[in-house]
């Protein structure tokens, strides 16, 4: 039955054949699926008239859609590592400002740097098998440097000042080495689901993670990080 579900059977090659680059091995997706980070980066970026805001892990391209209701005169751009996917993209209905291209680094740092970029249920692995069965230590399954690495290559595709909105994932991006600084007005808030530590092990309990930060010169400091991590 698997094999018969195209898009089921296009998620099993693309593990197959993108194991060093795929994070989450499932493409499900829906229209204005994450209303509050949406409108909490409307609010932050309500001064930047055409902002270029990028879609990472957009899947079949609903959220690139449902960005345009909030940001009618932004440049948008979808990534996507699944072909068949991003094939499903080519039939949307968009404009000359909407572009969907290979989930690939050369790709998306060519249509860069961005004001924004959102990475939503992308940096994560089976983690409703993780939840279910109670899984401890997640290294083995979906090392923290995965992570790390493609959370700092996110952050050198934002201009100064530009925000990385990012949400379920299985490691706290405050842990991750990068010029990126959280947003302690907006999105911070106890994590949903199980967050993992450097070493892949379990925190507990809940820790209070951010969903927003800003790209900033590592000479300025994380005194908000510092903030966050007296409320874990």
């Amino acid at each position: 039955m698997l094999l018969r579900d195209r898009r089921a059977r296009s998620e099993l090659i693309t593990r197959w054949t993108k194991k060093n680059a795929v994070h989450q091995y499932t493409t499900f997706t829906l229209p204005d699926r994450y209303p509050r980070h949406f409108a909490a980066a409307q609010t932050e970026l309500s001064d930047i008239a055409a902002p270029a805001i990028l879609s990472f892990g957009c899947s079949s391209g609903e959220e690139v859609v449902t960005l345009r209701r909030y940001f009618p005169g932004a440049r948008l751009v979808g990534a996507e590592i699944n072909p068949v996917q991003l094939a499903a993209c080519a039939q949307l209905a968009v404009d000359p400002q909407m572009t969907f291209v290979r989930s690939t680094h050369d790709a998306i740092a060519e249509l860069g740097p961005y004001d924004a970029i959102f990475c939503m249920a992308v940096l994560q692995r089976l983690p409703h098998v993780v939840e279910q069965r109670g899984i401890r230590n997640i290294a083995k399954r979906y090392p923290f440097a995965h992570f790390a690495r493609e959370v700092k290559f996110l952050a050198d595709q934002l201009r100064p000042g530009g925000l990385l909105v990012i949400d379920h994932c299985q490691y706290r991006v405050e842990d991750v080495d990068a010029p990126l600084r959280p947003v302690v007005n907006a999105m911070v808030y106890p994590a949903e689901g199980p967050r993992f530590n450097t070493s892949g092990t379990l925190i507990a309990p809940q820790p209070v993670v951010a969903r927003m930060f800003r790209r900033i010169d590592a000479s300025e400091g994380h005194a908000e990080t510092e903030m966050i991590g007296q409320g874990r």
